[in-house]
């Protein structure tokens, strides 16, 4: 095939990289999506398992909180009653429930604050949360069996709303649900930042000409010298020239219609294909009775004005070492859908780090007002990308804020574990001369913890915070468990022991008020506030 000149800057075999080493070509002119780079992606994820969040800190709290799982469950439960609302139609029920399968849950954080927010709209309308049967999936063993002992999870699992499996979405990617026994119904399919991780390929656009861009992958360093391949993918050189692209590239012709149609809408433009994707999703809605809702929280491209804006050579984003993101091209996905008489769903708005997409398949005649519906009204308002954009800005002017501008912001995060940790120096230094806000805090600080989800062991210090601020605000019976699930997340203190002890004071049970205060004493000799009130205690008595 004729070629055009390289996008980067070419790699060769028994090529010398400034440092001295030898590089040398591990794959030559192949499809983006064919590439190494994606198998050694893999491997990471399936050998670090929960680490790859808690310790190698790949991004997820931008999908992992109250305000994001409060968008997703309202658009969820929409699709619900559109499946239940249609008259003829086989109704769901205990035993043909809608399904969810979560790709890539991570560490389970989501489906748990998400699970909570579906179940209190189901209560509320009087549908049965077992009408809902929710999977979490991921490709590595190790996360599921960590799923198996969570305890935050159990209160889903124990009643089989949640289940968990091993999908490794692009790589044939079926849930265990279709094993051609159970009736088939709707489905939905939630995606965050996991398409971004998938297999795309690349193409070039000029001139009304339409290249694909084809990878080569270099080892170049110490290791490479010594004949084997880097350990870290960061180390990796890639370069990319540009090949004439045939009219039948893919196998599926309305991919390659959506190709021919950047071509000819586009003066200029690297595009990525989401290939890997879409056959995840051609796979899923198989398993599914015609209904499928997709929703995906991404960053990405909706339309073609910002494609257009896609120059140069095919851009990684790292997040580790070896772990890396792409763009995603939700105009693409959107294509396909419509195309298959589907409905794609994009927000309007520009946002700079995430885009909430869904996508809609259904039967012929059927339609689904409400999830469009309320789809449309959680772009309309203010979204994720609008809250972190304030919180970002907020970060700098913490030490200022008020007790009531700190409720403020906790309302606009519904509640987020995450904040009320930031907020605690300030929310704690002025609880104590609160007044007229006192409910309002209290019934704060209980509703983050019901959100409370660790992800790391220091997340688990938030018992100890949410203690504090109802202990200075007199709210004794509501820090005293405060405390109690500190020290068995933690371990005993004598900090935790003697606000125990002040708790047990201030609702008038004074003898194990003393016996804590002594605890506190033996823990640490030398903290003096639990000598001191042990010895008034010791007077009082």
């Amino acid at each position: 095939m004729p070629t055009v000149p390289s996008s980067n800057e070419p790699g060769g075999s028994n090529q010398q990289n400034a440092a001295g080493h030898s590089a040398s070509p591990l794959e030559r002119d192949v499809s983006l999506s064919q590439s190494l780079i994606w198998q050694r992606q893999r491997e990471f994820y399936m050998q670090r398992g929960l680490k790859a969040w808690t310790e190698d800190q790949i991004p997820a709290y931008i999908t992992n909180n109250p305000f994001t799982a409060e968008i997703y469950a309202g658009i969820v439960f929409a699709f619900l009653r559109d499946c239940l609302g249609h008259g003829g139609r086989q109704l769901l029920s205990v035993e043909s429930p809608l399904r969810i399968l979560e790709l890539g849950a991570g560490t389970g954080k989501f489906a748990h604050l998400f699970l909570r927010q579906l179940a209190a709209r189901m209560r509320a309308a009087g549908i049965a949360l077992q009408t809902v049967r929710y999977s979490m999936s991921d490709c590595s063993d190790s996360v599921l069996e960590a799923w198996r002992g969570n305890s935050y999870l159990e209160e889903f699992a124990s009643t089989g709303v949640l289940e968990f499996e091993l999908v490794a979405a692009g790589e044939e990617t079926k849930s265990h649900a279709d094993d051609g026994m159970a009736p088939r119904g709707p489905l939905v399919v939630i995606a965050n930042y996991v398409f971004d991780s998938l297999p795309q390929d690349a193409f070039v656009i000029q001139d009304g000409k339409i290249f694909e861009s084809m990878v080569t992958t270099t080892a170049s360093g110490p290791s490479a010298a010594a004949g084997g391949a880097p350990e870290r993918l960061a180390e990796l050189k890639l370069s990319y020239s540009n090949v004439a692209m045939p009219p039948d590239r893919y196998a599926d012709p309305r991919w390659n219609k959506i190709l021919d149609l950047y071509r000819t809408r586009l003066a200029s433009a690297t595009i990525l294909f989401p290939a890997q994707a879409l056959t995840a999703l051609k796979e899923l809605a198989q398993s599914s009775d015609g209904r499928m809702l997709v929703l995906v929280a991404d960053k990405g491209e909706t339309n073609e004005e910002q494609l257009a804006l896609s120059q140069g050579p095919p851009a990684l984003e790292f997040h580790s070492p070896n772990c890396f993101s792409q763009m995603v091209n939700f105009d693409a996905i959107g294509k396909y859908f419509a195309a298959a008489g589907g409905q794609a769903l994009l927000p309007d708005k520009h946002f700079s780090g995430l885009n909430i997409c869904a996508f809609l398949q259904g039967r012929p005649g059927e339609a689904f007002p409400a999830t469009a519906a309320a789809y449309r009204q959680s772009q309309a308002a203010f979204g994720p990308d609008d809250l972190f954009t304030l919180l970002a800005w907020l970060n700098v002017h913490m030490e200022e804020m008020s007790v009531a501008q700190i409720l403020s912001a906790l309302r606009l995060t519904r509640w987020d574990s995450t904040a009320l940790a930031r907020f605690f120096p300030m929310l704690a230094r002025q609880a104590r001369h609160v007044a007229r806000e006192r409910s309002d805090v209290r019934d704060a600080v209980l509703r983050v913890w019901a959100n409370h989800f660790p992800v790391t062991p220091a997340d688990n210090a938030l018992a100890f915070q949410c203690g504090a601020i109802l202990l200075e605000l007199r709210y004794f019976a509501d820090a005293e468990p405060m405390f109690q699930a500190s020290q068995k997340m933690l371990g005993p203190s004598a900090a935790t022991s003697y606000n125990l002890g002040l708790c047990a004071r201030g609702l008038g049970h004074r003898d194990e008020a003393l016996a804590l205060m002594m605890e506190a004493c033996h823990l640490d000799p030398q903290f003096e506030p639990a000598h001191a009130a042990r010895r008034k205690l010791e007077k009082e008595t």
